[in-house]
């Protein structure tokens, strides 16, 4: 495997959590900025060393077990440049030391998990990503604690399928694993996806715990990530039985989550099931193991962030600004005083479930020929529950800002000018790259070309 000539991996690893542990001490007009540093040299890190990979493995000439490939190049930028759209959107309210110190950390976490060289090391990151949920650092664990068990489960049923695999074999314990391992892998996977029914764990994380930390702990995607990297290493043939099982699962999850969507009010709740059905065709793409099925697994990845962090940026701003939007009475009406909040609710609403224009549509097209290719039911599954997650998104958005204004409501700010510059972001990323989808699909083709030819070379 070829080097990297300088540590971009390290350093984009190794940086938030170091900061992490100096952002608590400092004031409280330096912390923010620190944390947006950090994040921001983590996400230049790792674009330079995907920028001078040339498109094939590279390993960390300091820790050779942090590796960047086609696969999670664009991950682990996009995942750093999230997170700092996130730590300037965090409320006053909430953007203490421990809340940036936590953020930090589910960055590091993350990104060593995508950086891994091998299953055990994205372990080890797996969990790092719990430990800010773990150690209250995002404030009181109150009301959490099925939420976090359920992610606590999900670790120990992958480590134990991780040592399972280990000790089954040797070349990393892929192709001599049984399904055993496998079952545990993909029962980890599900459970931290929150792939209903299983779900109730990330509603909850949603309803009760900290919203923009949830999401970047949903977005992180590291159960996809998982059968994204069995799947490139190679499957035994009980491995592609149950990653196989583990995709119906998930596709059925979709449906089942957009109609069980109908009996929520509260916005959290909402955004949450929505969230959870259209991350779920993103195992059910993987499973299609053709290029065009995979290619829109990934740039749904990509979509799927964007768009639902987005919309929980909105909320928990909608949320300091007036309290009544944890569990409105009645529409809010505040288009009339909140304009901008609301159009970029809309956009990225609507990217979610493939509006034409947005980079949404071109990954549900692909989905949608990848599936009619090699798998029809999901064929049949994505449309029906895109157009039912679509009158969620509308339901949501009439309850948020449609409507008269309630005369209780005070004069509320519009979007504030660091709001602007992220949320912007978001609406700019999923609106360029679906008019020149190009720019996304550069990444993304390379990853599943590779995917695509591993898999049928094991398979064989």
């Amino acid at each position: 495997m070829n080097e990297l000539f300088l540590p971009y991996l390290t350093a984009g690893v190794v940086t938030p959590l170091v900061v992490a542990l100096m952002v608590p001490g400092q004031s409280e007009a330096r912390r923010r900025v620190t944390a947006l540093m950090a994040a921001g040299f983590s996400a230049l890190c790792f674009a330079v060393a995907g920028g001078t990979s040339g498109g094939v493995a590279v390993e960390d000439p300091v820790i050779p077990w942090l590796t960047s490939g086609p696969l999670t190049v664009l991950p682990l930028v996009f995942y750093a440049l999230m997170t700092v759209a996130v730590l300037l959107m965090a409320p006053k309210r909430d953007a203490d030391g421990s809340f940036l110190a936590g953020v930090l950390i589910l960055l590091g976490g993350t990104s060593l998990a995508n950086a891994a060289a091998n299953l055990g090391v994205m372990t080890v990151g797996w969990w790092l990503t719990l430990v800010p949920f773990l150690a209250g650092m995002f404030g009181s664990r109150a009301g959490l604690g099925r939420a976090v068990w359920f992610q606590v489960v999900a670790g120990v049923l992958l480590t134990v399928g991780v040592v399972l695999l280990k000790v089954a074999g040797v070349d990393g314990g892929l192709r001599e694993g049984g399904g055993v391992a496998f079952g545990l892998l993909a029962m980890a996977t599900v459970l931290r996806k929150g792939v209903f029914p299983l779900h109730a764990g990330t509603m909850q994380l949603f309803e009760r715990g900290p919203l923009l930390p949830a999401g970047l702990l949903f977005n992180g995607h590291l159960g996809a990530l998982m059968v994204a990297r069995l799947e490139l290493e190679g499957l035994t043939e009980a491995g592609r039985m149950v990653m196989d099982v583990a995709g119906m699962v998930a596709l059925a999850g979709a449906l089942l989550a957009a109609v069980r969507a109908f009996a929520e009010r509260k916005p959290r709740r909402l955004l949450a099931l929505i969230a959870v059905s259209q991350a779920s065709f993103i195992l059910a793409g993987l499973a299609t193991r053709n290029m065009a099925g995979v290619t829109g697994a990934l740039v749904h990845w990509m979509v799927v962030s964007a768009a639902s962090m987005g919309m929980a940026c909105v909320l928990r701003a909608v949320e300091v600004r007036v309290a009544d939007a944890l569990a409105p009475a009645g529409p809010l009406g505040l288009a009339v005083r909140a304009p901008r909040l609301a159009v970029f609710f809309l956009v990225c609403g609507l990217a979610l479930i493939g509006l034409p224009g947005t980079l949404g549509y071109c990954a549900e097209d692909l989905l949608f020929h990848g599936a009619l290719e090699s798998h029809p039911l999901l064929g049949v599954a994505l449309p029906l529950a895109t157009a039912l997650n679509a009158v969620h998104i509308m339901r949501l958005f009439g309850v948020l800002f449609l409507g008269v204004l309630p005369k209780d409501v005070p004069n509320v700010p519009d979007v504030l000018v660091r709001e602007r510059w992220a949320l912007s972001a978001f609406v700019v990323f999923l609106v360029a790259c679906g008019i020149v989808p190009r720019l996304l699909l550069a990444t993304a083709v390379p990853a599943a070309e590779t995917m695509h030819a591993e898999t049928t070379h094991h398979g064989k």
